[in-house]
C-alpha cells in the first residue's frame, strides 16, 4: 500500500511555507489514484495556496507494480546515502530468499524524474522492453537534430503513447516548446531481434539506470 508522509517547504515563489504529500512508496493493484497521477504527471507537482503557483518537487519514491513485476525506484539525487540504500537493496536481492522468490522474474530500474518514472510505468504496462526503446532513442537524434537544429541542445526524449493508437517521442528542448515524433515500432521490433545478445550482456542485474547513456554504451559495443 502507498506510504504517505506530510511534509512542509517552502514556495519558491512567494516563500510561503506549504503543506504537501510525500509518496515514499506506491504499490499497484492497490494505489490505482496514484497511478493515474503518475501518468499525468501530478504525483510530484505541488500547488501554492498563497501564491497559486504550481512546482514539482523531487524526492525519493517506490513504484511498485506487483501485477506486472517491475520495481522503479526513483532517485533524483544519487548521492551517497541513496547509492548506499540501492546497493543494499541489490544485495538483499542475491541474499535474501523470501524477497527473491517473491519478486522473481521482476525488471528493476532507477529513475531521476517525473517524466522518466512516466514514460517507464508505459513501457512496461504495455508489455516493451525499455531497453530497445533507448537504443531506438539513439536512433532518432540525428532526425530530430535535423528537423530542429544541430545546435539546439536537447533536455528529454521520453516515449509516450499517442492517444490515437501507437507511439510517439516527446522532445524537449531548454528554450523552446517541446515536439512530438512518431515512434517507428518497426525500428523497436529490429532492435530486439539484432541486438538482444549485447543487450542482455550488458543490462546490470537489480536496480540499474536503462538511459541514454547506458543505449550509447550498447550501440558502440555493437559497433565493435
Amino acid at each position: 500500500m502507498a506510504e504517505l508522509k506530510k511534509q512542509k517547504i517552502t514556495c519558491p515563489k512567494c516563500k510561503r511555507e506549504v503543506d504537501i504529500n510525500v509518496w515514499t512508496k506506491v504499490e499497484l493493484p492497490y494505489d490505482a489514484e496514484q497511478r493515474e497521477q503518475v501518468l499525468r504527471n501530478m504525483l510530484f507537482k505541488v500547488g501554492c495556496e498563497t501564491c497559486k503557483e504550481t512546482f514539482t518537487i523531487a524526492y525519493k519514491c517506490q513504484y511498485n507494480d506487483m501485477e506486472r513485476r517491475f520495481l522503479l525506484w526513483v532517485a533524483p539525487a544519487m548521492d551517497e546515502k541513496t547509492q548506499n540504500e540501492i546497493a543494499a537493496y541489490n544485495h538483499r536481492l542475491t541474499v535474501d530468499n523470501t524477497l527473491r522468490l517473491a519478486q522473481g522474474g521482476y525488471r528493476y530500474r532507477i529513475v531521476r524524474s517525473d517524466n522518466e518514472l512516466r514514460e517507464k510505468v508505459i513501457i512496461f504496462e504495455d508489455g516493451l522492453d525499455d531497453r530497445f526503446v533507448e537504443t531506438m532513442k539513439i536512433v532518432y537524434v540525428p532526425i530530430i537534430k535535423n528537423r530542429v537544429g544541430i545546435n539546439v541542445p536537447i533536455t528529454g526524449i521520453y516515449f509516450d503513447r499517442k492517444r490515437s493508437g501507437g507511439y510517439q517521442f516527446i522532445v524537449t528542448f531548454v528554450d523552446r516548446q517541446p515536439m512530438c515524433a512518431d515512434a517507428n515500432m518497426e525500428i523497436y521490433a529490429d532492435m530486439t531481434e539484432k541486438l538482444r545478445a549485447v543487450v542482455e550482456r550488458e543490462t546490470p542485474s537489480g536496480l540499474c539506470r536503462i538511459d541514454a547513456d547506458w543505449a550509447l554504451k550498447v550501440m558502440m559495443n555493437k559497433v565493435e
